[in-house]
């Protein structure tokens, strides 16, 4: 054991000895060549070499402007106060349209050729939610006496009172209005009578009446909407005739199943008089229909139900067909109709005179039943402006009315009514082009063929008629207005009495009356200097093609005539 022990202190004694001499000659000979030395290591001794490492620094080139200098300075932290205060926004509000300014009264005067004053009032209330009310008051009146004819002078009263009340779900109106229109028989041949004066001749229709209404403003599908409305109005003339007329009208409107359900119904009762012989009338009628609706078509689907009760005859109970449909085939552009339709239409002494005031007092009265109308046509528009409508028709009509010559009065030479059954073709063809609104233009035109059972012609109705009309506004300062009207061949039946062997002969002589051709022309001019907007002048030129043409046998025109005035708003 202690052999071992010495023997290894002596080899670790021999190796710090080398190691301290390699240091030693490291140290003072590294800057000499040493010559080839051997060393000889036993037993434990492993000499090592280490790494070797590449210098990665790359070459920089010093620059020789001083860089600036970095800035030195400090800051001195405050804490500064700022408060923030919510307040609510005002809800935005859609900005529209300015409203134009609204003038509570119109006012136009003015005067013409034949003697014709002229004035017209109305009065209506500024706007409200709740009321709207106004009145109408209007005269015209006229005096000339044609060459070879009698007294032809004529004047036309109005009074309209009128009202309405906004409710929640309704609207509840009414008015009273007074009309009387006086004319005289002028159709007679002076030559050989001779009326003591104009009041011989004068013949006046008086109409009195009134109205009250209700309708409902349902938005929702759920409710039923309706309409109920009540009319009265009482007729007399210069002759002791007399009407009295009573309407109850009324239409019930609610969806079903997505379609809309409709019931129109009314009862129309008349009482005419005339000296002491007296006739009742009445009407009843019922037209249910549906309306079905779908993103390419139209429709309707119904009937006209009507009972027609006379006094002293037999009433009727008639049934009417109710047909509709259209098909929109391009966008609005090409929309085909076609339908079946018919309906009872009343005559009365009230519609008689303001279709023809020469009427002879008394005349016969009958309702007009159209037993069935066929219509097929085309309709839409070629462009936004261009919007257009053809249309062809074949009725059946029983008692259509006609008016001929009565010459058995020399002084009342004005025109009774005859009833006969016609089958009637018509065309109808329109034409409309709008450009905003200062530049309007329809054409209307009209083609009748007539088939009539007894009369020998349909009496005074125009085989054919064309209408023109155009408006146009330059810059809201002068307004234009024209109309062209051409009426074609038309037939009039004057009856001739004559004596022969002491018998009364009566014959009929069918005149062949020519077409006519008339123009009228109406001239605005807004914003006087005067009063600025508030008047205005008119100028109204009509019959300019200074033709004294007849619309009735032995009732001619007047020539050209004219109207000039002022209009004041305010």
């Amino acid at each position: 054991m202690l052999n071992f022990t010495s023997q290894k202190i002596r080899v670790g004694l021999l190796i710090a000895i080398c190691n301290l001499q390699f240091v030693i000659c490291n140290s003072v000979f590294a800057q000499k060549i040493l010559p080839d030395t051997i060393i000889k290591v036993e037993k434990f001794f492993k000499p090592t070499i280490a790494d070797a490492y590449k210098i990665n620094d790359a070459p920089v080139v010093k620059d020789t402007v001083p860089p600036a200098p970095a800035p030195n300075y400090s800051i001195s932290s405050k804490k500064v106060f700022t408060p923030f205060n919510v307040e609510p926004l005002k809800p935005a509000k859609m900005v529209g349209e300015p409203l134009t300014k609204l003038y509570s009264s119109l006012l136009k005067i003015g005067y013409g050729n034949y003697n014709s004053p002229y004035a017209e009032f109305f009065y209506n209330n500024l706007r409200s939610k709740d009321f709207s009310y106004g009145v109408h008051l209007n005269h015209f009146s006229s005096s000339a006496t044609p060459v070879g004819y009698g007294y032809s002078g004529l004047s036309d009263n109005q009074v309209e009172l009128y009202g309405k009340r906004f409710l929640r779900k309704h609207t509840l109106s009414g008015g009273l209005d007074y009309n009387r229109n006086l004319v005289h028989y002028y159709g007679y041949d002076t030559s050989a009578v001779h009326p003591e004066n104009n009041s011989a001749t004068r013949q006046f229709y008086s109409r009195v009446g009134g109205n009250v209404a209700l309708e409902s403003h349902y938005t929702d599908s759920i409710h039923a909407n309706y309409f109920l409305k009540l009319k009265y109005y009482n007729l007399t003339d210069n002759y002791k005739s007399s009407e009295n007329n009573v309407r109850m009208e009324g239409n019930f409107s609610g969806y079903y199943d997505k379609q809309l359900v409709s019931i129109p119904i009314f009862i129309d009762y008349y009482s005419n008089k005339f000296d002491t012989v007296k006739n009742n009338s009445t009407i009843i009628a019922l037209n249910p229909n549906i309306n079905f609706s779908e993103k390419k078509w139209n429709g309707r689907i119904g009937m006209n139900i009507a009972i027609d009760a006379e006094q002293n005859s037999n009433s009727q109970f008639l049934f009417y067909p109710n047909v509709d449909f259209n098909y929109n085939v391009i966008e609005n552009i090409i929309v085909p109709y076609a339908g079946v339709t018919g309906g009872l239409k009343r005559n009365s002494l009230n519609t008689l005179s303001a279709e023809n005031p020469f009427i002879v007092p008394n005349p016969d009265i009958k309702n007009t039943s159209t037993k069935f109308e066929l219509y097929l046509g085309i309709k839409g528009n070629i462009s936004k402006k261009i919007s257009y409508n053809a249309r062809t028709s074949f009725s059946k009509v029983n008692d259509m009315l006609f008016f001929v010559n009565d010459t058995t009065k020399s002084l009342q030479s004005g025109f009774k009514t005859v009833y006969d059954d016609v089958t009637l073709w018509n065309i109808h063809g329109e034409l409309q082009y709008q450009h905003t609104e200062k530049l309007k233009f329809i054409a209307k035109a009209d083609y009748n063929s007539y088939t009539i059972a007894n009369e020998l012609e349909p009496w005074y109705k125009p085989l054919w008629q064309t209408t023109l009309s155009a408006n146009y506004n330059l810059k809201n300062k002068i307004i234009l207005t024209a109309d062209i009207f051409l009426i074609g061949n038309r037939f009039s039946y004057l009856p001739i009495q004559g004596q022969g062997n002491g018998v009364t002969i009566i014959s009929a002589d069918v005149v062949d009356m020519k077409p006519i051709v008339d123009a009228n022309l109406g001239v605005e001019y807004r914003g006087l200097p005067i009063l600025n907007k508030k008047l205005s002048a008119f100028c109204n030129l009509n019959n300019l093609g200074f033709s004294r043409y007849y619309f009735w046998n032995n009732y001619p025109t007047y020539g050209f005539n004219f109207r000039v005035g002022l209009t004041l708003r305010f």
